[in-house]
């Protein structure tokens, strides 16, 4: 079985349905979690090769798992998709430090995602 070409990590049980049904209708391959601790052991398992993570609280699961996938050399590589409830630019900041590749602030359009997905997923930078 191929790796897939996205792990899609949410806590929220409709953004996880909704972005990956989107990915999916495009072609794109995708796994998906909603726990973060599990979606470090499926990056180090799967390689994906993008990885769109929900961001939530300062010091949520989400930048746990953010810090231990940019810590882990077999995952460090990877870019990440940033996705937050909140738009502070202190959490944008912090995700950009940590290496994320993009911070998107729900409510997220499916169609955002997908199309920064696509960019990484072809070697594109994300704007």
């Amino acid at each position: 079985m191929a790796a897939p070409a996205v792990l899609l990590v949410d806590a929220h049980e409709d953004s996880r349905l909704i972005y990956a049904a989107c990915l999916r209708h495009h072609g794109v391959a995708v796994v998906a979690n909603e726990c973060f601790v599990a979606a470090v052991e499926t990056a180090r398992t799967v390689k994906p090769r993008v990885i769109v993570l929900a961001l939530s609280y300062a010091s949520g699961p989400g930048w746990t798992a953010l810090r231990t996938l940019k810590e882990d050399p077999a995952t460090a590589g990877i870019p990440i998709l940033a996705v937050s409830t909140t738009g502070l630019a202190e959490h944008r900041e912090r995700a950009f430090a940590m290496g994320c590749a993009a911070f998107f602030v729900k409510p997220l359009p499916p169609l955002d995602l997908l199309n920064a997905a696509l960019g990484l997923l072809s070697g594109a930078a994300v704007a």
